[in-house]
């Protein structure tokens, strides 16, 4: 009984070493498989880089089916982001990923690519050409200091652009399309080439956006912007501003414009506020009483002279002129009267002296 008990043993021991070296053979193959489709790639503080057969280094996002293109470590100048990696879809460029690189003159993303992180292509000082897909919907600290970098179109997804093209001082053309909602915190602050910017509509506020853009000579604000703050703050260069007939807010966007000398506000503006001051050379100001300027919105303008359009006044010139057709309208009935009495009269005396 007792040799029949140790057999049962040996032979559940033998069944549970062979599960296990099955098991093990089963992760090796695993692993081996996985290595050949995901080489491992070595950099100082990074764990888990892989490298693909085009020279990217990725990484995997999470659950993210996906995976995240974090640089790269070949000769190209001119590099296309794949929108496949090993059959895994592209999905994001990491932070950092490409910052400083001074080989970099071109750059293309895919549409699978839906967020490029913050510092990712900042200080790449050859960097000339940037070709965006649609996939991307917010652009946050992703191209400052490119001086190389010449024009920038934003295709239709592009939501928001914050603080991404700062000091690229080639940079003389923009434009964005109807998808753009949003430009600010410093988006083209001193493009100092910068000197012509399309933009078809779709935008609602201005904030910070083109501070320092001197070579600006003019400026179409489209068609839904509702607020301006700081938006082309000196920009020394800028003359002439046609404003929006959506606009209702000003609060700052062109202290220091020194070339601006006349400014005509839209009508339905409500609030003007520490927006033109030190503009030393402009001379003239129109707005509509609708709009209430605020003490400190015209600061520092020795020049300016105020021509307010006042309806009240309008409206009082509306009854007096009013006044007098109603004048005039009696006036006549009174020598029309006047005629046909002096008629009746002549009668009168004529059939008595008959």
């Amino acid at each position: 009984m007792a040799k029949g008990s140790m057999i049962k043993r040996l032979a559940a021991s033998a069944m549970v070493a062979a599960l296990f070296l099955l098991g093990a053979m089963s992760a090796y193959a695993e692993q081996s498989e996985y290595a050949d489709i995901d080489k491992l790639y070595s950099r100082d503080g990074d764990e888990s880089i892989y490298i693909s057969d085009d020279q990217f280094l990725y990484n995997f996002k999470g659950e993210n089916p996906g995976v995240s293109v974090c640089g790269y470590v070949g000769e190209s100048t001119k590099l296309t982001i794949p929108n496949l990696i090993n059959g895994r879809e592209v999905s994001a460029i990491d932070t950092d990923a490409f910052s400083g690189d001074r080989n970099i003159e071109e750059i293309s993303f895919p549409n699978s690519v839906k967020s490029i992180g913050k510092n990712c292509f900042n200080g790449c000082p050859n960097l000339k050409t940037v070709k965006l897909a649609t996939g991307v919907a917010v652009l946050n600290q992703v191209f400052c200091d490119c001086p190389a970098l010449t024009s920038m179109t934003f295709p239709n997804g592009v939501t928001s652009i914050q603080d991404s093209f700062k000091n690229c001082t080639s940079l003389n053309y923009v434009k964005f399309s109807r998808s753009v909602s949003s430009i600010g915190e410093h988006s083209f602050s001193g493009c100092t080439a910068l000197g012509q910017i399309d933009w078809v509509g779709g935008i609602i506020k201005l904030s910070n956006a083109f501070d320092d853009c001197t070579s600006l000579e003019s400026v179409t604000i489209p068609e839904g912007v509702v607020l301006i703050d700081g938006a082309f703050d000196g920009c020394t260069a800028l003359s002439e501003i046609t404003f929006p007939e959506t606009l209702l807010y000003i609060t700052g966007g062109f202290t220091g414009c020194s070339s601006l000398t006349k400014v005509e506000l839209p009508d339905k503006l409500l609030f003007v506020n520490e927006a033109f001051n030190d503009c030393e050379n402009l001379s003239k100001l129109k707005y509509s009483e609708a709009t209430k300027i605020s003490e400190t919105a015209f600061l520092k303008c020795p020049k300016l002279t105020i021509e307010k359009e006042d309806y009240s006044f309008l409206q009082v010139i509306g009854w007096l002129a009013l006044a007098a057709a109603m004048l005039l309208a009696g006036y006549l009935t009174f020598r029309l009267l006047t005629s046909m009495a002096d008629n009746i009269t002549r009668k009168n005396a004529a059939n008595k002296a008959e």
